[in-house]
């Protein structure tokens, strides 16, 4: 399933579910909890604590030096992937190098290790002369909004 499927599929899921808390709530059985928040605002809400969260990372090295001492390397590339593919921008593993802000030897390494553990794939775009294009599974992308919407409020 493509990484554009999966907000597609939010999207529907999220509407079936504000006609079934509709329904809940006419019938008098609003007991259920909450109706949840659309799909638009889940996504917005986390783009948004990504985007503080990154920059909150590159800021700290303007205050106390050495990037290499607070480096996370993998969360940072996990942070860079969610905001691109929710602004549907491409990005190519060399690119998840740099903005990595780690030697190309360890993004590499943990680009590797995030694709062993399901939460990235990299795959030919022979359309772009970059090579491959990296970006978050299913898997990955729903856990970052997950948690990025859960730090949101």
């Amino acid at each position: 399933m493509a990484d554009i499927d999966v907000r597609k599929l939010a999207e529907q899921l999220d509407a079936a579910q504000a006609i079934l808390d509709e329904i809940r709530v006419t019938s008098g059985c609003d007991a259920f909890g909450p109706a949840r928040e659309p799909a638009s605002k889940r996504v917005e809400a986390a783009l948004e604590s990504a985007q503080r969260a990154l920059h909150e990372r590159k800021t700290r090295t303007n205050f106390v030096g050495n990037p290499e001492m607070f480096g996370e390397p993998a969360w940072d590339m996990l942070l860079d992937l969610f905001i691109r593919q929710t602004k549907d921008e491409k990005i190519s593993g060399k690119n998840a190098f740099i903005d990595a802000e780690a030697p190309t030897a360890t993004a590499k390494r943990w680009l590797k290790v995030l694709e062993q553990n399901g939460l990235i794939i990299s795959q030919p775009d022979p359309a772009s002369s970059d090579g491959d294009r990296t970006h978050l599974t299913p898997t990955g992308y729903e856990g970052m909004l997950r948690y990025l919407e859960s730090i949101a409020h």
